[in-house]
C-alpha cells in the first residue's frame, strides 16, 4: 500500500515544484529601441521627410510617398532588405504615429529574423490557433517588441492567411491618438 501512495506523492512533489519556486526575475528591459523605421523619424513628418512621388508611380528607385489618404502615407522606393514588401505611414501630431509594414506570409520567419537581428529577440511571443471559413486551421504567432518610447508587433497572419505585418508604433503618439479618439466618442455620444 505504502508503494502506490510513493508515486502520488512524487508527481505531487514535482508539480508543486514550480509553486515553491522563488519568483521569476523581471523580464529583461528592451534596449534597442529604435527613434525611425526604414529611414524614417518617428518626429519628422512624412512629407517634409521624403519628396511626393510623380502620379502614377507603381515602382520607385528613391524613396517617395503617395498623398496621403486620411493621415495614411504609403512609401514607395524603399530600402532593399531581401523581401518583397509594403510599407505605410500613419500620420500624427508632429510626426509619425505608426509604420506599418505587410509582405506575403511566407515571408514571416526572414521578416522575424531581420527584426531580431536589428531590434534583438522580442520580449513576448504569442500562438494562437486561427481557422479559416473553409476549416483549415493555423498557428498565427505574434511577436512583441514593448519599451518605454516605441512598441514593434509582427502578427503572422495579419488579416487574412497571405499576409504578414509588422507595426511599429510611437507609444506617445498612439496613447495622445487614442485620447483624442475616446474624447470625440465621448462628445459625439453626449449629442445623442
Amino acid at each position: 500500500m505504502k508503494f502506490k501512495l510513493l508515486p502520488i506523492l512524487a508527481i505531487a512533489l514535482l508539480a508543486s515544484g514550480p509553486l515553491n519556486a522563488a519568483p521569476a526575475g523581471k523580464a529583461k528591459a528592451w534596449d534597442r529601441e529604435p527613434d525611425s523605421f526604414m529611414g524614417l523619424r518617428f518626429d519628422k513628418k512624412i512629407d517634409a521627410a521624403l519628396p511626393q512621388c510623380p502620379p502614377r508611380t507603381v515602382v520607385s528607385k528613391t524613396m517617395c510617398y503617395e498623398p496621403p489618404y486620411t493621415n495614411l502615407y504609403t512609401v514607395k522606393g524603399g530600402p532593399e532588405i531581401g523581401i518583397g514588401y509594403g510599407l505605410s505611414a500613419f500620420a500624427g501630431g508632429l510626426g509619425v504615429e505608426t509604420f506599418y509594414l505587410t509582405t506575403n506570409s511566407d515571408n514571416f520567419s526572414a521578416l522575424v529574423e531581420l527584426f531580431t537581428n536589428k531590434y534583438g529577440p522580442p520580449t513576448r511571443r504569442t500562438s494562437e490557433p486561427v481557422k479559416t471559413k473553409s476549416g483549415s486551421s493555423f498557428s498565427n504567432e505574434t511577436l512583441f517588441w514593448s519599451g518605454k518610447k516605441v512598441s514593434i508587433v509582427i502578427q503572422k497572419y495579419a488579416g487574412d492567411i497571405n499576409t504578414t505585418a509588422a507595426t511599429v508604433s510611437d507609444l506617445a503618439a498612439a496613447e495622445k491618438r487614442s485620447a483624442e479618439r475616446d474624447a470625440k466618442s465621448s462628445t459625439n455620444a453626449g449629442k445623442l
